[in-house]
């Protein structure tokens, strides 16, 4: 399964459906990913399996299958046996099936119980697991016999029976009563053979390809093709075809690009490849060119004397002294065209074997204009293009930060004191994602996220967050808050941005060993409107009167490469958004930022 899995993620930027069901048929798999996504307050039942994929990035998803597969390969011995994942499939089965008839509310938590309730040293793998549920019950009670299970919550109970259902292919009385309704002999059958169909399919697709190895390095091919797609600064075709002479061996590319006004196909010229003369109608052409257009897959032809071939195929062939060609489709936006190569029969037959990953390449190309094209089109577009490579390549690493997070704070446990500071950054890393996330989508997509959120908690975290950047220098930062303050219906990231920005302001104005006061209260204007209120308070030698005019315009600064000059017109904008007001006050003993939100 693993090897499918890293086929189908080779190279793309989304996960298929058929993908995601995979994600759930190889145990390993599955409880690295309930590793990467356990937190103390996540359930695996009722948020779904699959919920907890979408909570990771598609970067650290193929991280975990690679590294699964390399898992595998680094130790054969301990590696899953293809009898014991036959026996965990069918297990899943049957207990997901169990779960449908007892109308259990969480069907994949129940076909993780099946799938990995009954594999080696599962019990302390899911007990170490940080999180709630009792899918870490379901190894130390599987074996248990029903009389001993009737109390037991219905989780062990339906792994239980499904255990002894597919050890014996029946149950008799005593086992049907550790569930409510107990299923009879017609639903059983049904059941086992709904389970037998099943892991016929998966075994059949499993045994597929049996080289994990070649799979491994075919998927870092590819996944270093993608890499190169986003980095290189040429032309996109000319990127995709010298990938595919360094990485595959197809060589001498001609690029064909449709001309809808002709329908005709032209060649064109490859950086400085010089295309042949080469036009194709597309009507009545049986060309590989045309074929790979119109079904939008890569064709291969080969010169055999049985062959379909076109008398154009053969001739491109015959001169590159190829044993064929393969017709990889490009889309480049409203444009269409096809990228011909040529290549021995072992190299064809790579791209006859995995056509998904050569036609993503294709895509890819037609993506990867060249920059000062994308500028003549528009800056916007261009800066979008850039910023949406920077995300791709942001949420990797974050992935990676969050999992070693959650790895450190399971093996620390709740009461570490450190506990707290940990939660801080796992919740500054979601900020980040949340944010990249949002550089990537049009502003009409973007929605409030409103949560009621305590102010002065927010304060005290943003506080410790950065408390090396000021106790280094002497610096005392005091927090006053009034007790009881009411919680603010509020987007949470956009309330910590603006209290982040005016505290680094504040510890840049004031001096070393000087002072730094924060207060959240609560204030009641004359229509008996209530308000939050922040205020804060640096005893910095106050504002330049120059600058004052345009305290809160973005600006060019001289502060160097970590500030952008925006971090005041970011508070007074994000401020005004959520129908709120600031003001300020500034002389020779400090500046005092004030800033009120109206509660709702």
């Amino acid at each position: 399964m693993l090897i499918n899995l890293l086929d189908a993620l080779a190279g793309t930027g989304d996960l298929s459906e058929q993908a995601r069901g995979w994600l759930m048929l190889d145990p390993g798999l599955s409880l690295a990913i309930l590793r990467a996504t356990a937190r103390p307050d996540t359930d695996p039942g009722p948020r779904g399996f699959e919920a907890l994929c979408g909570q990771i990035s598609l970067p650290t998803l193929k991280g975990l299958v690679s590294d699964t597969a390399l898992r595998q390969l680094a130790q054969p011995d301990s590696a899953l046996q293809e009898q014991d994942w036959l026996h965990a499939i069918s297990l899943a089965h049957l207990c997901r099936s169990l779960a449908r008839h007892t109308a259990y509310p969480a069907l994949d938590e129940a076909w993780l119980a099946g799938l990995l309730g009954d594999l080696p040293d599962s019990q302390q793998a899911l007990s170490e697991l940080p999180m709630r549920g009792f899918l870490a019950d379901v190894p130390r009670l599987l074996r248990e016999p029903a009389s001993r299970l009737r109390d037991a919550t219905l989780l062990p109970r339906l792994a239980a029976t499904a255990w002894q259902l597919l050890k014996r292919r029946a149950l008799d009385s005593d086992d049907q009563l550790s569930l409510a309704p107990a299923p009879d002999h017609e639903s059983l059958s049904a059941m086992l053979q709904e389970m037998d169909k099943s892991v016929a399919t998966s075994a059949a697709l499993a045994r597929a390809q049996q080289d994990l190895s070649s799979a491994v390095a075919r998927f870092t091919r590819a996944e270093l093709a993608t890499t190169g797609m986003h980095e290189r600064v040429g032309d996109g075709v000319l990127a995709a075809a010298r990938l595919l002479a360094e990485q595959e061996g197809l060589y001498d590319p001609v690029y064909l690009c449709l001309d809808n006004r002709t329908s005709m196909l032209e060649s064109r010229d490859i950086g400085e490849l010089r295309a042949p003369p080469i036009s194709i109608r597309m009507e009545g052409s049986n060309t590989a060119a045309v074929r790979a257009l119109y079904t939008r897959m890569p064709v291969v032809v080969y010169r055999d004397p049985e062959s379909e071939a076109s008398p154009l195929d053969l001739q491109l062939a015959r001169q590159a002294g190829a044993d064929g060609i393969a017709a990889i489709p490009v889309r480049e936006g409203a444009t269409r065209g096809v990228l011909l190569v040529c290549g021995d029969r072992e190299a064809l037959a790579e791209v006859a074997a995995h056509p998904e990953r050569y036609a993503r390449l294709g895509e890819l190309a037609g993506r990867a204009a060249a920059p000062t094209e994308l500028a003549a089109a528009g800056g916007d577009a261009y800066l979008g293009g850039r910023v949406r490579r920077a995300a791709h390549e942001i949420n990797n690493p974050l992935g990676i930060i969050k999992n070693y997070l959650a790895i450190l704070k399971a093996k620390l446990g709740d009461d570490a004191p450190i506990a707290d500071e940990l939660r801080i950054i796992h919740e500054e890393l979601d900020r980040i994602v949340r944010i990249v996330r949002a550089l990537t989508q049009d502003d009409d997509s973007l929605a409030e996220l409103s949560e009621a959120t305590d102010i002065g908690a927010l304060a005290d975290d943003l506080i410790k967050v950065t408390g090396p950047s000021w106790q280094a220098r002497g610096i005392r930062v005091m927090h006053q808050t009034r007790p009881g303050l009411p919680r603010l219906d509020c987007d949470r990231d956009k309330i910590k941005q603006i209290l982040l920005n005016l505290l680094l302001n504040a510890l840049e104005a004031t001096p070393d060993g000087g002072e730094i006061r924060l207060e959240t209260g609560l204030i009641t204007n004359h229509k008996r409107e209530r308000f939050i209120e922040l205020q804060i308070t640096d005893s910095g030698t106050g504002i330049d009167p120059e600058l004052e005019q345009h305290l809160f315009d973005p600006v060019e600064t001289d502060k160097g490469d970590d500030h952008a000059g925006l971090g005041l017109a970011i508070v007074r904008t994000l401020t005004e958004n959520m129908g709120g007001g600031i003001a300020y006050k500034s002389g020779s003993s400090g500046t005092t930022f004030q800033l009120l939100f109206p509660l709702g």
